[in-house]
């Protein structure tokens, strides 16, 4: 058994710790795998434009030789370089150039954004709720499950993030977005990719993990892979509500997880 995050923000984007002060941490409590996956944000087709929580993509290289050098050091632990890449409809181009020069171990496509609005950044909370208050939810559940296809079928990502975190702040729609979830993840199976679960909810209004129970329901039901994420920006994060998502993984019917090294996927037992 290997226990697992996957998600993990450390000083390269806007996370609290370093890459060594984690990879310590996560022998303390009992990791046998972590990977970074630093916020790459960058507006459509303009790489000059990242937003404030990004990591310069010129650091690219010296984050992945950090996590690299750090790894000489723990033989008990095992530390993959990754990246949680924002999806913008037409950064393709930019984010397939990016992507393609450097030895990722793995990457991880999330949406945060719906035009102007950021579904889970504090600082655009207030704004959000409004705008919910106006329009209803339901139209922004959709258009950004309609990005989320979007950025699936770029085929430039090996896992999905927080499926559907776009419920953060404890909206739920009051519609049944079934048939699109199901899409959506009859395309994540077709291109091989994993869908992450993720405790990071549980510390949010939401107060569910994500995906919710019929979605996880569906990607077992589909033979998703799935990886163990805390969305951790400072050590104390880092093994928040593990220990719950694995149970609740296996409550229905995950026996393993995903494990990447340089885009190749394995498995190992939860």
């Amino acid at each position: 058994m290997v226990k697992e995050n996957y998600h993990i923000h450390s000083t390269y984007s806007d996370g609290k710790a370093t890459i060594l002060e984690y990879a310590k941490e996560a022998v303390s409590k009992g990791f046998g795998e972590i990977a970074f996956t630093e916020h790459l944000a960058i507006r459509s087709g303009c790489s000059a434009r990242k937003l404030y929580y990004s990591m310069d993509a010129s650091r690219l290289g010296e984050y992945i030789e950090e996590v690299r050098r750090v790894q000489e050091g723990f033989s008990e632990l095992k530390i993959r370089a990754g990246l949680e890449v924002d999806y913008f409809p037409g950064s393709e181009p930019v984010l397939r150039d990016i992507l393609g020069s450097y030895d990722l171990d793995f990457t991880m496509l999330s949406v945060h954004w719906i035009g102007e609005l950021c579904l889970d950044c504090y600082k655009y909370r207030r704004a959000f709720e409004i705008a919910v208050r106006e329009e209803g939810f339901d139209k922004f559940y959709a258009k950004y499950l309609e990005l989320l296809e979007k950025a699936v079928e770029t085929g430039l990502f090996k896992a999905v993030a927080h499926f559907d975190v776009a419920k953060n702040w404890g909206f739920k729609p009051s519609k049944d977005f079934s048939k699109e979830e199901l899409r959506i993840l009859e395309k994540i199976r077709d291109l091989g990719m994993a869908v992450e679960v993720s405790s990071k909810g549980l510390r949010n209004p939401i107060k569910e993990p994500y995906p919710t129970r019929k979605i996880l329901e569906e990607c077992s039901s589909l033979r998703i892979p799935i990886i163990m994420g805390t969305d951790a920006h400072n050590l104390s994060e880092l093994d928040s509500n593990i220990e719950s998502i694995i149970e609740y993984a296996k409550s229905v019917g995950y026996s393993q997880i995903a494990i990447f090294e340089k885009g190749k996927l394995t498995y190992s037992p939860i």
